[in-house]
């Protein structure tokens, strides 16, 4: 299982990293909006960078620090992640909506943004610190550390209710609200666009482009959730204390196998392939947009060859007339 995890963490670094690298190399981040993917791109490279710091520690005498630094930074990648998604989605719609004017509004306050984008995940993922709530999680029969209160000082019952307030209120609701956000403002720049192509009646370039835009760009929420579903499931059924999951937990602690073997598979495998799943939705995007503008643009050759066309036939037939109406003329005066 550690294998297939260290699989999964390389996929995401690796397409995190070539993400990156044709961004700043090929599109040189030129575009405001690149430069907001590139801020995606660039924490879910600390997420599988945060992840590879503290791979399956042992719930009794585990590493502090290391456990501390991997919660915190992993913590602060992931809602970083879930801003960055939203603000795609937001500044799309802005863009297509309220025209580029607005953008350049937004742009001239880019670095402010930029800031702020970071700051509230960091202040986010301090939260825990004050709680000492960055541990391995017992109930989960721990892989990484994250959100979890194992305060000795506490009963179970207490550190159990602190751990599930922390993360549902740090961790859950900015995931779900992100998506949810995120989801609204890509439909609403979607069946604008299309209500303005609808409206018009033709082939224009840029409509077309923006409406394939919006529909592509649903992808990036899409992936979050995907990745981050099993997570919400398994977090929902200890909210509700399962007893079918604890008893699947305690079989997995005397045998080390069975059914929550593979759901502790699926929950960590699906969450650690983030970086690797939006670098996915990021070169899908790439190729549809070169497969519409090459499209558009044999389209657009097509039309002026027919409107040369039809232009040059005119012209030969104004002249056919104006030669028939000089040799009338010419019969006139005869």
């Amino acid at each position: 299982m550690i294998i297939l995890f260290y699989v999964c963490i390389s996929l995401s670094i690796g397409g995190s990293t070539l993400m990156l690298t044709h961004l700043f190399f090929f599109d040189n981040l030129k575009v405001f909006a690149q430069r907001i993917v590139a801020c995606l791109s660039i924490s879910d490279f600390f997420y599988a960078f945060g992840l590879l710091l503290y791979v399956e520690p042992t719930f009794d005498g585990y590493n502090v620090t290391r456990c501390t630094i991997q919660g915190a930074l992993t913590q602060f990648a992931t809602i970083c992640a879930f801003v960055w998604s939203t603000s795609i989605a937001y500044f799309l719609y802005v863009s297509i909506t309220r025209g580029q004017k607005e953008l350049i509004y937004f742009e001239r306050y880019e670095k402010f943004i930029i800031a702020a984008g970071f700051a509230v995940p960091f202040l986010i993922a301090t939260i825990p610190l004050f709680f000492q709530s960055y541990a391995p999680t017992p109930s989960k029969v721990p892989t990484t550390c994250s959100i979890s209160s194992n305060d000795e000082n506490k009963t179970i019952e207490k550190n159990r209710s602190l751990s599930l307030y922390l993360n549902l209120t740090l961790f859950y609701l900015p995931l779900l609200s992100s998506v949810l956000i995120s989801v609204y403002f890509l439909l609403r720049t979607y069946f604008k666009t299309k209500r303005i192509k609808s409206q018009y009646e033709l082939l224009n370039k840029q409509i077309n482009i923006q409406l394939m835009f919006a529909r592509n760009l649903i992808l990036y929420p899409m992936a979050l959730f995907i990745c981050w579903l099993p997570s919400q499931i398994v977090f929902l059924i200890f909210v509700f204390n399962n007893t079918w999951i604890e008893q699947i937990q305690q079989d997995y602690f005397i045998h080390q196998t069975g059914p929550y073997y593979y759901i502790r598979l699926l929950q960590y495998g699906a969450s650690f392939l983030q970086g690797f799943f939006n670098s996915l939705v990021y070169w899908f995007n790439t190729h549809q947009m070169r497969k519409k503008l090459n499209s558009l643009e044999r389209i657009h050759i097509d039309y002026q060859k027919t409107k040369t066309f039809f232009s040059n036939n005119n012209d030969q037939s104004e002249n056919r007339s104006s030669q028939l109406s000089n040799s009338f003329e010419n019969l006139q005066d005869i």
